[in-house]
């Protein structure tokens, strides 16, 4: 209650406490035109086709706002729309709230714990500081929030008044069907102290955090532990001219004692600074089918690029399946938040041997890589922790490969170990058969050409992939009487590559050097 008393506040602070028309609070339902009469033309008033909101309104607790055709509303620069009561926007096409002149933006779209019955369908907002609910489960519905700002300019200087184009808490809102596009900061955010469960659905968060700051796309901290955090069927793309962008970040960075749940599930991310990252204690995350690939925009290995990262303690856990992680920087990167915990985040990629039916690995980690190394799965600093990642695609059938790709206790004794046998040996580059093939490659490190030394005569067909996952050679090549095959590897930068080659139903896999 405090916080909601302190934000209400922060937002009188900003406009003119006698700049306010507020609704009589009698359990009337307003259409536009009726809010114009009652409040007068110095608040809401039409201008041809259009509507303008001129200055601060307020609906009381019992009233209702709707609108149910296609409007345009300018609102004036601060201006502020509080709904105490219920706002219901249901046109055929579009309801579109932006500003009246693009360089001085309204205020926000603020939604109070009495307001939980709005519901917004086919509604664009932009030009604002962006929409708040504090305590009101609203629904957005096939919404497009864009170009919606994080600071203001007010006559008393420029103030930043939210993180986020959508700022929710205390709540369970369901945003389905919506675009974030080009905003400021986060396309979604939640607080760090106040546990907030939306349901986020079939979204698309286009090239957000224009600022270029430290903000995901989805940035949510903790959740009610009795209703889970939902992110299910989203595209999030982060863009190229900026670098700092992440994809998704869950955090409970409190550490309150309630166990937050989130499912994340068949969602597309890639192209940002990082795929997806969990910094929290008293955490338990599934994450499954989903597409988590070429998160590398940010030249920096150390401050990001992984496609999943898991900081925290033991009292972090979770279930990662079925999903493909390729071309990031990182794969997988698996932390301790201080040096003092007993042990880091316990993350299963797949127990076969667990009751838990969901934890049966089936994920691709293949072609993540830095500096000319790959590095599928880090598991870093986990010093007591043991990290099973059974049953999973690591892009070859060959086990000193999958080694290689894998950073843990073999690497440095004071990495935590990783148990990835049994692996699976067919996958999206694996052909029906996983019979190996008797194949010596060299010389390695190799310049201009390599040879293949394949046990027979035949055609050989080889692939060539870079650190990122990239094919960048296919050839089918006829080797000699002996077995002998040349590859020419003229136009190949110098780095790392992953080859496959396959002769009849055998296949080799390995990786070459390219200097």
């Amino acid at each position: 209650m405090k916080k909601h008393l302190l934000l209400f506040l922060l937002l009188l602070s900003i406009v003119p406490a006698w700049a306010q028309y507020q609704t009589p609070g009698t359990g009337r339902r307003f259409t536009l035109a009726q809010l114009s009469t009652a409040a007068g033309a110095g608040y809401v008033a039409q201008a041809g086709t259009e509507w303008r909101i001129n200055d601060t309104i307020r609906l009381s607790p019992t009233d209702t706002l709707s609108i149910t055709t296609n409007e345009t509303i300018r609102l004036a620069a601060l201006a502020l729309v509080y709904i105490d009561g219920t706002l219901l926007i249901n046109p055929p096409d579009s309801v579109k709230l932006t500003a009246q002149n693009p360089a001085m933006p309204w205020h926000s779209l603020a939604f109070s714990s009495t307001s939980g019955a709005s519901r917004l369908r086919r509604t664009v907002i932009e030009y604002s500081a962006g929409v708040r609910a504090n305590g009101a489960n609203i629904q957005l519905l096939g919404c497009v929030l864009r170009r919606n700002v994080a600071t203001l300019t007010t006559p008393s200087g420029t103030r930043s008044i939210s993180n986020g184009a959508l700022s929710l808490s205390g709540n369970r809102a369901l945003v389905q069907g919506c675009r974030f596009v080009a905003n400021a900061r986060s396309g979604i955010i939640s607080p760090a102290n106040i546990a907030t469960s939306p349901i986020i659905q079939d979204c698309q968060f286009l090239l957000n955090n224009t600022d270029n700051g430290n903000y995901p796309q989805i940035n949510l901290g903790p959740g009610d532990p009795a209703q889970p955090i939902q992110v299910e069927r989203c595209l999030i793309v982060g863009s190229l001219a900026t670098n700092m962008a992440g994809g998704i970040g869950l955090s409970n960075l409190l550490g309150g004692s309630s166990v937050t749940q989130a499912v994340v599930r068949r969602n597309i991310i890639r192209n940002n600074r990082y795929g997806l990252t969990v910094t929290a204690t008293n955490y338990n995350a599934y994450i499954t089918q989903n597409l988590i690939e070429n998160n590398n925009t940010n030249p920096n290995t150390q401050t990001g690029g992984s496609g999943l990262n898991f900081t925290g303690t033991q009292s972090q856990t979770g279930v990662v399946s079925r999903n493909i992680i390729r071309g990031n920087q990182w794969g997988v990167t698996v932390l301790k938040s201080s040096t003092t915990a007993a042990g880091g985040p316990r993350i299963s990629f797949g127990n076969l041997a667990s009751a838990d039916t969901t934890d049966r690995g089936f994920n691709v980690l293949a072609g993540n890589g830095n500096s000319g190394a790959v590095y599928d799965l880090f598991n870093n600093n986990v010093t007591t922790d043991t990290i099973r990642a059974e049953n999973n695609w690591w892009g070859t059938a060959v086990q000193a490969d999958i080694e290689a790709h894998i950073m843990h206790k073999t690497d440095n004794a004071t990495y935590g170990f990783v148990d990835y046998q049994p692996f699976r040996t067919l996958g999206p580059l694996a052909t029906r058969s996983a019979k190996p093939l008797a194949l010596e490659v060299y010389p390695n490190p190799a310049r201009e050409a390599v040879t293949l030394q394949a046990p027979a005569a035949g055609r050989v067909a080889v692939t060539l992939l870079d650190a990122a996952g990239r094919v960048v050679r296919q050839q089918t090549l006829m080797a000699t009487a002996d077995g002998r095959v040349a590859l020419k590897l003229s136009g190949l930068g110098k780095g790392l590559y992953l080859y496959r080659a396959t002769q009849g139903e055998r296949t080799a896999s390995g990786r070459l050097l390219v200097e």
